[in-house]
């Protein structure tokens, strides 16, 4: 039974909860491939066990240390290996959509919030690593403020996130709250200033020792050539930089909107023309060392986050790089050994049209869920938090290819299902205030359920191929086309209202 936390924040700093049950609102699927069926199942009921809103404990516990006090616990959930009483910013923001989708509001914006805070001039504009349950820094990853753990990505992408959050929600606090718009102004320009000293060029970088308690500037924790820049880095500063731009939009600012729309596409023209190229060489380059050499080998998280974000291209150089990456990824000595790196790799593939690559990667998840973790020392891949929350995720935007607009009242869908997977129906699925249940067969139909909400919304229904005319509930519509990253794709726009139901067909 799935609980949802309602709470009131009173100005003593404590809280106020009651709880009621939702099933009416819980994510379901509906296909006839068991499997899938059958993980999505466990997928939810995992991702909703880690959850830590309204509960209390110690603080700071990890794998050699028992933790100290009793503290009551803030709105999250377990981001991280779950021998710790913490949530880490890179798992929270892979996590996040997954939670929003399990009705996960509070908890995100918390989250997202004191990552925020933690945020200072001291810190060099670096949000922490890791966060105890109740908000505090988790002293196993900050020893002090210049001695705690940071990686570059992590503060670009916690901007991206926010503007995803605020696309999937609607909710204004996530371009109004102050505490919120200080740290995205700050990550976007002052951070990146303080950290662009060793190669000037408008890049954030690490400090090229590998160390991650004096900054990384990659995810890859694993030994090898340490980076002063690294294609995750660049790749997650360009979708700060364009979402930093959106919301600026949103909140009625054209000059920061143009300035930093601007500051995106040269960040990504820069990266294609020149950050990525290596003469001679062809694949992209993944990331720079301390003596400026460009690397052009497997890096893993630096190899293909650069696809994931979509700063590479699309290109026959790009479309080589991506069956690189699938390669490398699945090769005897290039298989990253945890399943947290390894999850992020069917967005990687859906996000670049690889269908059947995608859900390969998300079998990989599915079968491995048993496998254990390396560190976690649990009982097994699955119970470690971040898995379940982006299985739901890779439901919804890898294998149904939906793209909320929740403050312009629109959302966007294709089918991305695989030869294995012959429908696809999820219901409850909340966009804004909204609900809806979008159903695939195939890649030639897709339905759209409005269930309930307020506002008419309206549908861009999208086929992968050029298509002369889409068929909704029967009428043919002549087709827009355009390409989706890449590939070329038919969509049409409608409205709907709630209790509508549309059917798209193609011919």
């Amino acid at each position: 039974m799935m609980l949802i936390l309602l709470f009131t924040f009173l100005n003593t700093g404590s809280y106020n909860y009651s709880y009621h049950k939702a099933d009416t609102e819980r994510i379901q699927i509906m296909t006839s491939n068991i499997k899938l069926e059958k993980a999505f199942i466990w997928a939810v009921e995992m991702a909703l066990s880690h959850v830590q809103t309204g509960k209390s404990g110690v603080v700071d516990r990890w794998e050699r240390g028992e933790g100290s006090g009793y503290v009551p616990y803030i709105p999250s959930y377990w981001g991280g290996y779950n021998s710790r009483t913490a949530f880490y910013s890179r798992d929270f923001c892979h996590q996040a959509v997954g939670g929003h989708l399990l009705n996960l509001q509070l908890e995100n914006f918390t989250m997202l919030r004191e990552f925020a805070k933690s945020s200072t001039p001291g810190r060099k504009w670096y949000p922490l690593w890791a966060l105890n349950f109740d908000g505090s820094p988790f002293r196993l990853d900050c020893r002090s403020d210049s001695d705690f753990v940071r990686e570059v990505p992590a503060a670009f992408e916690l901007v991206d996130k926010a503007y995803q959050l605020y696309r999937w929600t609607g909710d204004r606090k996530y371009v109004d709250d102050p505490a919120l718009w200080s740290f995205y102004s700050h990550i976007v320009d002052e951070f990146v200033t303080l950290h662009d000293t060793r190669r000037p060029n408008g890049v954030a970088e690490g400090d090229g020792s590998g160390d991650i308690f004096k900054g990384t500037a990659t995810f890859n924790e694993e030994p090898g050539v340490p980076l002063v820049e690294a294609g995750d880095g660049i790749a997650c500063q360009y979708s700060a930089f364009g979402a930093y731009a959106m919301m600026a939009n949103d909140r009625g600012d054209n000059k920061l909107y143009t300035g930093y729309k601007a500051r995106a596409e040269n960040l990504k023209s820069y990266f294609n023309m020149k950050w990525s190229v290596k003469p001679g060489e062809k694949n992209l380059v993944r990331g720079y060392n301390l003596n400026g050499n460009a690397l052009t080998n497997w890096g893993k998280e630096n190899s293909w986050f650069m696809l994931m974000k979509g700063i590479a291209d699309p290109s026959e150089r790009t479309g080589n790089y991506i069956d690189f990456v699938d390669e490398s990824a699945g090769s005897k000595t290039g298989r990253p050994s945890n399943i947290e790196a390894r999850s992020y790799l069917a967005e990687t593939f859906f996000r670049n049209n690889r269908i059947e690559t995608g859900w390969k990667w998300m079998e990989d998840q599915i079968d491995n869920i048993d496998i254990q973790f390396p560190v976690s020392k649990t009982t097994g891949d699955g119970r470690y938090p971040e898995i379940s929350f982006v299985l739901v995720s890779n439901v919804v935007e890898g294998l149904m290819g939906v793209e909320p607009d929740a403050p312009e009242y629109k959302l966007a869908s294709i089918s991305r299902l695989p030869a294995v997977i012959s429908d696809l129906t999820v219901k409850n699925l909340k966009i804004g205030n909204a609900f809806f249940t979008l159903s695939h067969s195939g890649s030639k139909k897709s339905v759209l359920n409005y269930q309930s909400g307020e506002k008419n919304y309206t549908w861009e229904v999208r086929f992968y191929g050029e298509y002369p005319v889409i068929h909704l509930n029967g009428k043919a519509i002549p087709a827009l086309h355009k390409e989706l990253n890449g590939a070329k794709i038919s969509f049409v726009a409608e409205k709907i209202k709630a209790g509508e139901t549309i059917e798209a067909t193609i011919d």
